[in-house]
């Protein structure tokens, strides 16, 4: 028995070593197989997440859609058929739109980039907003907006003309731009618009690129006493029509004014200083403004009127805006001479300090065609008074408002006056007039202050009727307007239209003028003048002066800006007038034409 116990224990124990075998032999197998069962689980859980919109931990790269020039559409959305230009704004951290300049057609986009931070593309010449357009919805131009790097902004263009924008932040380092717009008019060449509603001479023409229109200023419908236009008319480049606005000007001295567009706040008006009225010899000194939006006018007060007509009798000679300024350059005192002060108005100046006398000009010169290019101001051709007559004369120079100093240029290759001079594409066009035959003229002379030279008939060709007083303006780049005037003695209402279909020259890039530097304003002014001590040209006139009595000047005037106390009129201003100041300037160089000797006539009606 004892034997057996023996036996069925060490065949127990066997079998009991036999099982534990077995089990450790499994636990290998049944952990392997849990190891391998949880890492299965866990990256079948994790590419669950990855697939699941819900749990997404990256992005997927977006599609980007381009427009027909493979350039990327903005916020995804397809170009239109026209071509969209690309601007960087301050590349690699610079105070630069780069490229500064952009020469487009009208329907097509600029659109502006920004590589930095801290900038904004605002509309207006150089740190002076004119609400056109700006970034970064082309609301609240005036506060200029800064944006940062990033941003995304267009303009589409849909009227012709040069735009000029700037960096609200850094203007004043030099950041600025411009967009060049052509096209969008036939036929090419000059052709007939539409008779305006009525005859009309001595008005002022002007184009107000807020709204594309061109409008004439005040001006007379004859020459008889109680002719003068109290009232603006509008021309449409888009309806190709003419309309009467509802606004009646201030007074009747409508006549021989000088206007041009400035901005205030960044509102553009178009601001008028002096005048006359038909059959009189005296003169306004009043300022008032239009707005072509309320179809309203405001006159300035008195103590804003033109201090170069202190004497109530002298009329503006050429004038120009450059840098939202508008300047007078010489003027004309009726039936007596031609004077040379030039007059600079600020129209964000404080009350009575709006005016700045600066320095004189070579010679006097009254009904003068005058423009500016590039912040140089050109004179080519002016009429003056000799022998009881108004007659043309050649005289030419040039004014830099920044060193206040004249210089020569070579003079205008005929005599003219009573005309006005555009700038259109960085040149100077001379737009026919003149009196005295074979004038008036519909020669088109066209100066280039880069190379100091004239062209005539070219690139813009002369146009039909010879006339000379006439409104004109242009859009810079495309289009010119000019209707009525004498033709040749007698006032019309004609209109032509000049388009540079197909496009328009690359406008000139910067005229820098050097003649000006060395320029001595009076040294060459040959007519020897006994300057009188007051500012009464003639001690036998009457000075019935009409600002004070028809203009009623309004004290709501908005335009109240931070006081420019440099602004202030030199008391030395006194109008020094010769009395009989040599027609042509002695300086001329070039082609120049001699003037024609006066024949002993009426007196000419100023």
């Amino acid at each position: 028995d004892l034997r057996g116990k023996r036996k069925y224990g060490t065949l127990a124990r066997r079998k009991g070593v036999k099982r534990m075998k077995r089990s450790n032999a499994i636990r290998p197998v049944f952990w392997l197989a849990t190891m391998f069962a949880i890492v299965f689980l866990v990256r079948a859980e994790s590419g669950d997440r990855r697939t699941s919109p819900h749990t997404m931990s990256a992005p997927l790269a977006p599609i980007q859609i381009v427009d027909q020039d493979g350039r990327p559409a903005v916020s995804g959305v397809p170009s239109a058929t026209s071509t969209i230009v690309d601007v960087t704004v301050a590349p690699g951290g610079s105070f630069t739109f780069n490229p500064s300049t952009v020469n487009i057609s009208v329907g097509d986009t600029v659109r502006w980039t920004w590589a930095g931070s801290g900038h904004s593309v605002t509309s207006g010449p150089p740190c002076v907003a004119d609400s056109q357009y700006c970034s970064p919805n082309d609301m609240n131009c005036a506060s200029g907006i800064l944006s940062n790097s990033g941003t995304v902004y267009t303009h589409t263009f849909s009227q012709a003309g040069a735009y000029s924008y700037f960096c609200a932040a850094h203007c004043a380092f030099g950041m600025t731009g411009a967009v060049n717009v052509s096209g969008g008019c036939t036929p090419s060449g000059w052709s007939a618009g539409p008779t305006m509603p009525t005859m009309l001479v001595r008005a002022v023409g002007v184009y107000f690129p807020a709204d594309g229109n061109f409008y004439t200023m005040g001006g007379r419908t004859a020459d008889t006493a109680g002719s003068d236009f109290q009232h603006v008319l509008r021309y449409s480049p888009t309806s190709n029509t003419w309309t009467q606005m509802g606004v009646t000007l201030p007074d009747n001295t409508m006549n021989n004014m000088a206007c041009g567009v400035l901005a205030v706040a960044g509102t553009t008006y178009i601001y008028c200083v002096g005048g006359s009225a038909a059959g009189q010899t005296t003169a306004t000194a009043r300022v008032f403004f239009y707005d072509p939006v309320a179809d309203n006018a405001t006159t300035l007060t008195g103590a804003d009127n033109w201090p170069g007509n202190s004497a109530g009798t002298i009329l503006p000679g050429g004038f120009a805006v450059t840098n939202d300024k508008l300047y007078i350059v010489g003027g004309f005192n009726i039936n007596v001479a031609s004077t040379n002060q030039i007059w600079q108005f600020d129209p964000n100046g404080a009350v009575g300090s709006k005016w700045l006398q600066r320095v004189n000009t070579p010679e006097g010169i009254m009904y003068a065609p005058t423009c500016a290019i590039n912040g140089i101001i050109y004179v080519g051709g002016a009429s003056d008074y000799s022998g009881g007559t108004v007659i043309d004369t050649t005289n030419s120079f040039s004014f830099n408002p920044t060193s206040n100093t004249t210089g020569a240029i070579t003079a205008i290759p005929r005599a003219t006056g009573e005309t006005r001079a555009l700038t259109f594409n960085g040149r100077m066009l001379v737009m026919g007039g003149g009196r005295v035959a074979p004038n008036p003229s519909s020669e088109v002379d066209v100066f280039d202050p880069v190379s100091d030279t004239w062209a005539v008939n070219s690139p813009v060709p002369m146009f039909t009727n010879a006339r000379r007083n006439f409104p004109t303006d242009t859009d810079g780049t495309t289009r010119i307007w000019l209707a009525g005037g004498y033709e040749p003695s007698a006032p019309a209402a004609d209109m032509e239209i000049f388009c540079a279909g197909g496009g328009s020259p690359t406008p000139t890039p910067t005229a820098t003028t050097t003649a000006t530097a060395t320029a001595t304003p009076t040294a060459t002014h040959t007519p020897v003048v006994t300057p009188t001590a007051t500012a009464t040209p003639t001690a036998t006139h009457t000075p019935v002066i009409t600002p004070t009595a028809t203009a009623t000047p309004t004290a709501t005037h908005t335009p109240v800006v931070t006081p420019t106390a440099t602004a202030t009129s030199t008391a030395t201003a006194t109008t020094t007038v010769p009395p009989s100041p040599t027609p042509t300037a002695t300086a001329c160089t070039g082609r120049c034409s001699p003037t024609p000797r006066p024949r002993f006539t009426p007196r000419p009606r100023p």
